[in-house]
């Protein structure tokens, strides 16, 4: 669970336990509400809410003990927000940060916003290309940060990396394909399946090549795009299959499609890259420390 979960749950208390209310006020759907509600008590094995005939009625014991934390927990981290944002009131100048399009999506839609909200002084330029044009234009110093994909194959000399979120790269299909029954999915389950990917540009790709080739994977026909937003929706509404980054579900919520992970998976690791310099300037370090603290929070 990370801040925007905690949030989630906070909202919920004070709409009087209306989910409905509380998703709108988060600007979510109530579908995404409840399914956080019910990932979170399955996964921690606890019972947050009381609940009758289905519907939410109050807090639990635990849930009133994990209410006082949470809110405690959400006053600090605001206080620290207030006090970074004074701190940065006088950094001006410009930033250019490269990010794939499908990790500006899932990642980083928010801190960008808040970034580009909070700092009227610092002008933000999002550089929106696939992992192998950014790592080239980083390697001739175009650009102050790129968010890339583990490996980076750059010399470790010239490249500063952090690791900011992990994850697994996922199976996404209609509810009503076959392979919906396996909880969890082979590699070999691909062969002769009909694939939508990405196209070569992303490093997801030749992931994906590359465990084709271990496991023989044939498919029957497949369809490549730079648009992840076009892959899950060709999966929804056919019997297409796209692999993503689990996380997607997090901002793409649709009843009609299923998730399945791989016994053998493909690890999605996204770092935080920047030159290695002996010195960085005030708003470079300032920039680095904020994305830093945000998916230190978030983990």
């Amino acid at each position: 669970m990370d801040i925007r979960h905690l949030q989630y749950f906070v909202a919920i208390v004070k709409a009087d336990f209306n989910l409905s209310l509380a998703a709108k006020r988060l600007y979510i759907s109530q579908p995404a509400l409840s399914q956080f509600i019910k990932l979170f008590e399955e996964s921690e094995k606890v019972e947050l809410f009381e609940r009758y005939k289905g519907r939410l009625q109050g807090l639990t014991p635990t849930g009133e003990l994990f209410y006082e934390q949470v809110k405690q927990l959400l006053s600090q981290y605001n206080s620290m927000l207030t006090a970074i944002r004074e701190d940065a009131g006088q950094l001006k100048g410009k930033v250019r940060i490269g990010i794939p399009p499908l990790i500006l999506g899932v990642v980083f839609s928010d801190i960008i916003a808040d970034l580009i909200i909070n700092h009227p002084n610092i002008e933000v330029e999002i550089i929106e290309k696939g992992a192998y044009e950014l790592s080239r234009m980083f390697m001739v110093d175009e650009l102050d940060f790129a968010i890339l994909l583990d490996p980076t194959n750059i010399n470790s000399s010239i490249i500063d990396e952090h690791l900011i979120q992990q994850s697994e790269l996922s199976v996404f299909f209609n509810h009503e394909h076959p392979l919906a029954e396996k909880p969890k999915l082979d590699w070999s389950d691909l062969n002769d399946q009909m694939l939508a990917i990405f196209e070569p540009s992303f490093m997801i790709h030749h992931k994906l090549m590359k465990k084709f080739g271990e496991y023989n994977i044939q498919p029957q026909k497949c369809t490549m795009s730079a648009s992840w937003d076009f892959l899950l929706l060709i999966a929804t509404n056919s019997k297409f299959l796209t692999i993503l980054p689990s996380p997607i579900l997090d901002i793409y919520s649709n009843h009609n499609i299923v998730e399945r992970r791989f016994n053998d998976p493909i690890y999605w690791k996204v770092l935080l890259c920047r030159p290695k310099k002996e010195r960085y300037s005030r708003l470079n370090q300032y920039v680095f420390d904020y994305i830093l603290s945000h998916f230190k929070n978030k983990n």
